[in-house]
């Protein structure tokens, strides 16, 4: 991503190209609010502007008043263009360059005109020009003609076809599609959701430390839905403002209001809930800046704006729309209002699971079956070596040692005790050479002694976490060891925050752990952990098994301890008592056991288990999101609170009380309308507003050309870009009002224009930006494209709509490793693996590692940000779903005859036929390929293929990261 400073830097370089070409037309009347309120913006407004705090001399020059005053004194331009570095203005301890001949002559002669005043170019009210033809290219032609350029031919039929469909669906296209069937399309509301996700910063997890899962994604459906009904933008702003308040409201209105509770919530130890509750409102009137106004609100929550006629009571007095939600500042599932809601798209999600639970469990039926032959045979076998008796545990004799002083000693029993400083917290380490074949499982028996089970005062301990580590003898590198099962002689029901459960020990997390309390305190207690996979150590390697006493009670250090390990899996460290072969040893044999632990071992079967285990996972969790969810959303409490101006923005520094309203330099508040969000949403899209519907335009043209005509499409202030073609911006504009608000018609316009389609394969050295619009949009596709696109173009993707939330692959460990362990990462299995990335789970911790370029989602954003690296091109090869992507076209290659297998390769990717040295390449690396791996078959077995299959992978993987394949051209 893009530093501050590059941003910044980004932002200012089209400005001095756009204000170069301003003033290239001296015939016109010099215009104040697109070139001289910019000029003094940029190099007056930070010292005399608005903000009282920071102004110096008492000057202003924001306000047609204050400017008189400054041009009364006569030495405004002597200021301006005098040697003295003591009068020079800007001054140079401002870090301001001084202003170029071309800024001096423009200031001179807006002077020579009368200095007419007005409004920044954004606050004036939209006019509609008169035009000949087609409103889009009328004015690029015209901006083109003073140029001396002028557009650029029609792209090719297929590269406009593919535009089209990657514009309007986010998918390739399919044969015989036109811009009025993509915009039918159900893929339609997908493509457009995708980018409202970003703005409303929406995901399936709170944030900050605790992560904790949330239930919002039926209003994400609502917003696909709404895109596709083509819900005028006026409606679909109210419902998401006041859907709650809306006469005889239905319940997706209600759930509309979701967008406004979709920002991070804060359910850290420590923190004030009322500070997390402001922090809400704060985070909701920034993004109404972002998203409508194209405003950086956030900027007035400390002081009034430096540049913008925004001062601080407006930012609070928009703040009082939104103080008397009924919230407290809780997370997690205390994060109420909350409304109940049944989704009607869950239920097939649970049919399809279903499916797959009814297809894998033959398999898993089949492979116990099979195995009843082995096992008789393995039985048998093990009858004659426990005859002679049987001992499953084995006591762990090493060194032991403590974090913080604690004195540990081991007898030959085995048995640990702790003596001598008695820390409040303290972490056992027990170290050593583990001679069994491999390690399945380890015993901890708690042994009481002065009939007490630890050091502490009520003789009760709580052992928050264990941790399973090998180390190379001589080496200080560790690396730790998974341990997945853990059960106690003592069950306690606990809650996610509370000592009791074993299980609690697994997680890394000191507010939760395992204690015996209530239970008596002079018997042993034990508990087994069962490792995730068979361990087998080198002979130069040590094991570490540590005990942490990190408790937030502290106090509750063990006070003896033996420590046992195993090598015999399934029941043995799953259930508490004698293991399977023990009871076989002393004649007591259970089959039932006996033959767990046989398939524990028996490889055919656990692939088929594990595969039917995450089947059942899966239906047990779309089961759950087929009922009654709890849906985020906005409802005003019975006693609205007093709203104050925050001083310096700090949450418990109350200054003024202000009531609802709305920046008076904007709009003003529309007759007969009552102050509440009703009024707010319809302030926003009223035709006095200036900025609604040029943001939302702003944000279709930048969808569709990558680039708005705004290129700060959040920032529509003084320091924001002005528009490249201000006319065309306007028209739209008020077109886009006069028209309904109508998102489709509007879109349609717009692709219907030459300048939308000519092509992008010229690029004139005077334009290199494409400012100019003179030729057609070419940029990297956005990474959840690409994944779409892919999963299209091999025939994998699963095209339902709306339901709970998928996981498609990543890495392993991905969310282990930033959570400790709290959290695991499951991929979704069957269809549900093929979804599209909207549907994609949302951890805000770590957004989907397979996106590049993403939005975070942690506050509201409506900015690309593009990059190339190496590591999204090793993504690109290498990410599980291009892999399976990739195979998948394989296949159908494979399926075809011989002659015609690159050939649809090439269609089904590019949606065009390959040319004669196209083919002719792709034969040559496919030929290469086969080559490779017929002469080395057990590379094609790593990737669980034949030659053939693995041959076409590899150039199928080719044609999917070709330039062309990735790239809006």
């Amino acid at each position: 991503m893009f530093s501050r400073v590059g941003f910044c830097m980004l932002r200012l370089m089209p400005k001095h190209l756009l204000l170069l070409l301003a003033l290239s037309a001296h015939a016109d009347p010099v215009s104040f609010s697109r070139e001289v309120m910019p000029l003094l913006s940029d190099n007056c407004l930070s010292c005399h502007g608005q903000d009282a705090g920071h102004r110096k001399a008492d000057l202003r020059l924001d306000t047609q008043e204050g400017a008189r005053e400054v041009l009364k004194s006569g030495d405004f331009m002597a200021r301006i263009v005098t040697s003295d570095p003591e009068e020079l203005m800007p001054p140079p301890k401002s870090h301001k360059p001084a202003l170029k001949p071309e800024q001096v002559a423009l200031l001179k002669r807006w002077l020579a005109e009368g200095a007419p005043w007005g409004k920044h170019w954004s606050l004036e009210k939209p006019m509609k020009a008169k035009i000949e033809g087609h409103p889009v290219d009328f004015f690029v032609k015209a901006r083109l003609a003073k140029e001396g350029l002028k557009l650029s031919p029609k792209a090719p039929a297929h590269t406009l076809l593919r535009r089209l469909s990657f514009d309007l669906t986010g998918l390739p296209p399919t044969a015989n599609q036109t811009i009025d069937s993509l915009l039918a399309s159900p893929h339609f509301g997908e493509r457009m959701a995708m980018v409202w996700m970003d703005a409303a910063r929406y995901a399936d997890t709170d944030g900050f430390q605790s992560d904790a899962s949330r239930t919002n994604w039926p209003w994400r459906d609502y917003v696909v839905e709404s895109f596709n009904a083509n819900k005028p933008f006026d409606q679909f702003t109210l419902e998401q403002f006041a859907g709650d308040l809306l006469l005889n409201a239905t319940p997706e209105q209600k759930l509309a209001t979701c967008f406004h509770r979709n920002h991070m919530t804060n359910g850290e130890g420590g923190r004030d809930k009322e500070e997390s509750r402001i922090d809400y409102v704060i985070d909701r009137v920034n993004t109404i800046g972002t998203v409508w106004l194209g405003l950086t609100l956030g900027c007035t929550q400390c002081h009034s704006h430096k540049f913008d006629p925004i001062s601080q009571h407006d930012y609070y007095s928009l703040h009082a729309f939104f103080n008397s939600i009924d919230e407290d500042g809780a997370a997690g599932t205390a994060a109420k209002p909350y409304f109940s809601y049944q989704s009607p798209h869950a239920k097939r999600a649970v049919e399809e699971s279903q499916k797959l639970v009814d297809a894998r469990k033959p398999v898993e039926t089949k492979a116990k079956a099979d195995a009843a032959k082995p096992f008789e045979k393995w039985l048998t076998e093990q009858q004659g070596a426990v005859k002679n008796g049987f001992q499953a545990w084995h006591i762990i004799h090493g060194a032991v040692e403590s974090q913080e002083g604690t004195k540990l000693a081991q007898s030959k029993d085995g048995i640990v005790t702790a003596s001598g400083p008695n820390p409040k917290q303290d972490d056992y380490r027990l170290i050593s050479v583990i001679k069994l074949p491999r390690l399945t499982g380890l015993k901890l028996e708690v042994l009481p002694q002065n009939s007490v089970l630890s050091r502490g005062k009520d003789g009760e301990f709580i052992l928050t976490d264990i941790k399973l580590q090998v180390r190379r003898k001589g080496s200080s590198q560790i690396r730790d060891i998974l341990v997945k099962y853990a059960i106690a002689d003592t069950k306690t029901e606990a809650k996610a925050r509370e000592y009791g459960d074993v299980k609690g020990t697994l997680d890394d997390d000191p507010r939760n752990g395992w204690t015996t309390k209530g239970f008596p305190k002079d018997q042993p207690h034990t508990a087994l952990y069962g490792l995730a996979e068979p361990l087998v150590l080198e002979s130069d390697e040590e094991l570490i098994f540590e005990l942490r006493h990190r408790s937030t009670n502290g106090d509750a250090n063990i006070a003896s301890f033996r420590v046992s390990a195993t090598d015999q899996p399934g029941p043995a460290v799953r259930e508490i008592g004698p293991a399977p072969l023990e009871q076989l040893a002393i004649g007591k044999p259970d089959r039932h056991r006996l033959l767990d632990q046989f398939l524990e071992d028996h490889e055919p079967y656990q692939l088929a288990k594990a595969s039917l285990d995450r089947a059942n996972a899966q239906l047990k969790e779309v089961q759950a999101a087929a009922g009654k969810l709890n849906v985020m959303v906005l409802a005003e409490r019975k006693e609205p609170r007093d709203t104050h101006v925050l001083v310096r923005g700090v949450w418990d520094k109350k200054g003024d009380v202000v009531q609802r309203d709305v920046p008076a330099t904007i709009a003003p508040w529309p007759a007969g309308i009552a102050r509440d969000r009703i009024g707010l949403a319809k302030w926003l899209t009223s035709k006095e507003n200036p900025l609604t519907a040029r943001v939302f335009v702003n944000q279709v043209w930048q969808m569709l050309f990558g680039a708005g005509l705004v290129r700060t499409p959040d920032d529509f202030g003084l320091q924001g870009q002005r528009p490249t073609h201000p006319e065309l911006l306007d028209w739209l504009a008020v077109d886009f009002m006069e028209n309904g608000w109508d998102i489709k018609k509007l879109i349609k316009l717009i692709v219907t224009s030459e300048t939308y389609q000519q092509s992008s394969d010229r690029t004139d050295p005077s334009d290199p930006s494409n400012l100019l619009l003179s030729r057609g949009p070419r940029f990297r596709l956005p990474a959840w494209m690409i994944r779409d696109a892919a999963l299209a173009s091999s025939g994998l993707l699963n095209p339902a709509l709306g339901g709970p939330p998928v996981r498609p692959h990543q890495p392993d460990g991905v969310w282990e490793e930033i959570f400790m362990g709290r959290f695991t990462y499951e991929p979704s299995q069957g269809a549900a693996q093929h979804r599209r990335t909207l549907y994609a789970f949302w951890r805000r911790s770590i957004a989907p590692t397979f996106l590049f370029d993403s939005a975070q989602r942690r506050s509201c954003e409506v900015a690309i940000s593009r990059t190339n690296t190496p590591l999204q091109a090793l993504t690109l090869l290498n990410d599980e779903t291009m892999m399976e992507a990739s195979r998948a076209l394989a296949k159908r290659m494979l399926a075809a005859k011989t002659e015609d297998r690159l050939p649809l390769l090439y269609q089904s990717v590019l949606t065009r036929p390959a040319t004669p040295k196209e083919l002719s390449v792709l034969q040559r690396e496919l030929d290469r390929a086969l080559a490779h791996y017929r002469a080395h078959p057990e590379d094609a077995r790593k990737l669980q293929t034949t030659p053939e299959l693995a041959a076409h992978t590899l150039v199928a993987s080719l044609v999917l990261n070709l330039d062309e394949a990735i790239t809006h051209e």
